[in-house]
């Protein structure tokens, strides 16, 4: 057991950190010189998407095991384990979230994760399908 829960943390781990890096790096490709084309704006979505398909990785893979009604997402925990009768996963936010949804609650495999933007305060989320869209206030 012990090294099933060591397994999916370094596994969480190395999904975040790649997924980061691939957000991280995917802007490299804007057209040198004065040309007319314009390259788009970074927007909050792509400000926070990294941090919500990490946190919504995270979740599916709590739930990959057993129903949990709730998966906390938490950075001060090493790996998975169970608290208080809900799943708990180590999840460190990037600087580019001031806040991303610390409790999930999840019915019928169905949930939201939220994380706002550091930059702009817009807040964004992500479902279980892994559509990200602007939180509606």
């Amino acid at each position: 057991m012990k090294r099933k829960v060591l397994s999916v943390g370094l596994g969480l781990a190395l999904a975040g950190f790649g997924a980061f890096g691939l957000t991280a790096c995917s802007n490299d490709d804007a057209p040198a010189g004065g040309g007319s084309s314009s390259s788009a704006p970074v927007t909050a979505e792509t400000d926070v998407a990294a941090d919500l398909q990490t946190a919504r990785d995270t979740v599916l893979e709590a739930l990959k095991d057993d129903d949990w009604a709730q998966v906390m997402l938490a950075s001060d925990v090493e790996g998975p384990t169970v608290k208080y009768g809900l799943m708990v996963m180590p999840f460190h936010p990037t600087d580019a979230a001031a806040r991303v949804t610390g409790t999930v609650n999840i019915d019928g495999g169905k949930f939201v994760i939220e994380a706002e933007s550091a930059a702009t305060g817009e807040t964004w989320q992500i479902d279980q399908d892994g559509a990200i869209t602007q939180a509606k206030k």
